[in-house]
Order: structure tokens, then sequence, then C-alpha cells
């Protein structure tokens, strides 16, 4: 009896589990809910740096411990006229251990180095969460796009192949010619080849989807309504902020660990010391103890060290030289996608106020005009096929408005 209701229970569970699978899978994915989704998600591209980030950390570690002392243990002043230890009484055996010492702040130095290089790959991970981001707001917006021309064209597909029945009517009683029902097949067909190729594109843009949520999650319908993001600030405004993009976050962790390699460098002006301590002993008089010190002497000049500093110097002015050419560059591509922004933005005003009205109303007396025999049937098609192009190109442009905001908010980053 047991056994069953447990049975039960667990086939329940398995329902329910299922039936909330499903719902979430029929529920609409927002843009909002994509980019969060993609931001949760373990990525590869960031975890590797994350572990870099963690192998620089303890490699830190390991620079800043002095090195591991050296133990000797020998036999000296042993005679080789009968190698007999007892007869001779400045024999001994002899145990010593030797601890090296870098030069100057070497540890500390080295310990830095490390911990900024690891600061470089944290901000190389913020930089590629920063691209997953713009990669799947595009990718979202795309397929948004290719949806709402898809129904665009199925409606006028639809409409195109009713004004075909009508003409096929029109031909059987004579009132017709056969032009114009073969004008309306090569219509359809022209209709059906636009939406073989959204359906291809509309499976490129799931696929890239796909890579940062999962073939299940990218299949999922796109919300209907229209997508809003974060009007951008003025041109300056958003240029102050891109020193703080990941890129150069990136270029300057390198720089500082550039100053600490120029002083590392410099280090090597300075000498190195070691310490050793020992103990002899003696079979028949007293043992013996010794301390040592030793010092390394810069006998052959400073030529490798002056070479040595001049590398570390001009290695930090590539890097600050790059990070100039990084804020050249980002400064260019806001520029560009913020007038861009702009354009697109008049444009969209300019088709809802004017291109698009216009259409319609063109559209509409045509069609007037056809049932009234002053319109012949080529430019009752015509009006239809310019209105879907109006339609399509305000939705491509609307989008395209977007794309660019998401590219200023990749430079800018996302409003806290």
């Amino acid at each position: 009896m047991r056994s069953s209701v447990l049975a039960r229970l667990a086939v329940t569970a398995l329902i329910l589990s299922t039936a909330g699978l499903a719902q979430a899978q029929d529920y609409p994915l927002s843009l909002p809910e994509a980019v969060l989704l993609a931001s949760q998600a373990e990525e590869p591209s960031v975890e590797v740096w994350r572990a870099r980030a963690e192998a620089l950390d303890s490699q830190g570690i390991a620079d800043a411990a002095l090195p591991d002392p050296t133990l000797r243990v020998g036999l000296a002043n042993m005679r080789l006229s009968d190698f007999d230890p007892n007869r001779e009484g400045m024999t001994q055996t002899q145990v010593s251990i030797r601890q090296m010492f870098p030069r100057g702040d070497t540890q500390r130095l080295s310990r830095e180095i490390r911990e900024w290089e690891a600061r470089s790959a944290r901000a190389a991970m913020a930089l590629e969460s920063r691209r997953i981001r713009l990669s799947v707001r595009e990718a979202w917006l795309e397929l948004y796009y290719l949806d709402r021309a898809a129904t665009l064209i199925e409606e006028r597909r639809t409409t195109v192949a009713q004004l075909g029945e009508i003409a096929s009517a029109s031909f059987a009683a004579g009132n017709r010619n056969s032009h114009d029902v073969i004008r309306i097949d090569l219509e359809l067909q022209t209709l059906t080849t636009r939406l073989v190729e959204i359906e291809r594109n509309r499976e490129v843009a799931r696929a890239a989807l796909g890579r940062y949520l999962g073939d299940t999650v990218a299949a999922r319908s796109l919300t209907p309504q229209w997508p809003v993001l974060p009007a951008p600030d003025e041109p300056d405004a958003m240029r102050a902020q891109l020193v703080r993009h990941p890129s150069i976050a990136i270029i300057d962790a390198r720089i500082s660990a550039r100053d600490r390699g120029v002083e590392l460098a410099q280090q090597r002006y300075r000498p190195g010391f070691s310490l050793e301590a020992g103990y002899g002993l003696r079979d028949s008089r007293s043992d013996l103890a010794s301390v040592a010190v030793g010092v390394e002497i810069p006998l052959f000049g400073h030529s490798g060290q002056d070479a040595g500093v001049a590398s570390a110097r001009s290695q930090r002015e590539a890097e600050v030289l790059n990070r100039d050419t990084a804020l050249l560059e980002m400064s260019r591509e806001l520029t560009a996608s913020h007038a861009s922004f702009q354009r697109l933005t008049e444009n969209v005003v300019l088709y809802r106020t004017d291109v698009l009205p216009r259409s319609r109303e063109t559209e509409q007396a045509v069609l007037l005009a056809y049932g009234n025999e002053r319109a012949d049937f080529a430019e009752l098609v015509r009006a239809e096929l310019a209105l879907l192009d109006t339609e399509l190109a305000l939705y491509r442009t609307q989008v395209d408005a977007l794309k660019a905001q998401a590219r200023l908010m990749f430079l800018v980053g996302d409003p806290s």
C-alpha cells in the first residue's frame, strides 16, 4: 500500500514538473529576461578569465615567498693517505643550511605585478560579460524584427491571394485578361521567396540567441510588446564614462603592472645576499660552528641592468599608447553610434508621421479606383506591395535604432 502511494506521488510530481516546464517554455521571452538569463549563465568565455585571475592570485602568493633553503651535508678534511676519519683532528662531518634572499623589494613587486595582472583578467571577464549582453540584445532584436516581418508578409500574401481570386473570377467572366492572373502568381511566388529568406534569417538569429541562452529558451516566442531601452545621454556625458569601460580597465591594470615591472627591473641594481649557518662534528676535538653571509658583487657593470630597465619602461609606454588608441577608437564608435541613433530616430518619426500614412492613403485610393475601374490591376498590386515595403522599412528602422542604443549601452554600461 505504501509503495503504491509513493508511486502515485512520484507520478504526480513528474506531471506537475513537466507541466511547469511546458508552461515556462510557452511563456514569451522578453528582452530583459534574455539579458538576465545570459548574465546568470556560466558562460565558458567568462569563466576562463575567472580561472586566469585565480591562477594569477595564487602565482602572486608563490612569487612573494622566499626560495627554499638549501641543506648541505658533507665530510671535510679527510686524509687521502688512508681515508681514516679518526686520525686527523680537522676531519669533520659538516651540516649546513643556506637561505637566499632576493634583491631589494623583488618579492613585494613580483606579488603586486601578479595582483594587477589578476585585476586585468577580472576586467576582461567584465568586458566579455558586456559583450555577451550586447550580442543577446542584437540577436533578440533581429529575431523580433524577423518575426514581425514574417507576420506582415504573410498578411500581405493573404491579401494578394484574395486579389488573385478576384482577378481569376474576372478573367473567367471575360472582364480581365490573363496578365492579371499571371501577375498575381508572380507576386505570390515572390512573397513566398521572401518568407523563405526570412525563415532562414530567423534560424540564424535564433541560433545566435541559443548560443548564450540554450536552444530550449531560444525556441520560445518573443513578447509582442515593442522593446524599450534606456534613452542615451548627451555624447559628451557618455564620452566621459568611457574611461570606466572594462577594456580601459584592462589596460589600466596592465599599466600598473608595468609600473611595478620598471621598479622590479631597477631592483637588479641592488645586490642579493644569502645567509648560511653550519655545524662541524669532530670525533676527538671540539665541534665547530660557522656562520657566513654572501653578497652579490656587481663586477661586470650595469649594462644588463640598464637594458632591463629600458625594456620595462618601453613596455609601459606601449601600454599607455595602447590606452590612448583604445579611447580614441571607442570615442569614434560612440560618435558614430549616437549619430546613427539620432538619424534612425528621425527616420522613424518621418515614417510614422508622413511616409506610412501616405502609403496607406495611396493603397486605399488605388483600391477604390480599382473598384470604380479607374485603375488597372497591376497598379493595385504595386500599391499593396509598396505599403508592405513601407511597413517593413519602419520596422527595420526602429530595430536598427534600438541596436544603436544597445551599442551605446555597451560603451557606457547598463544603467544601475
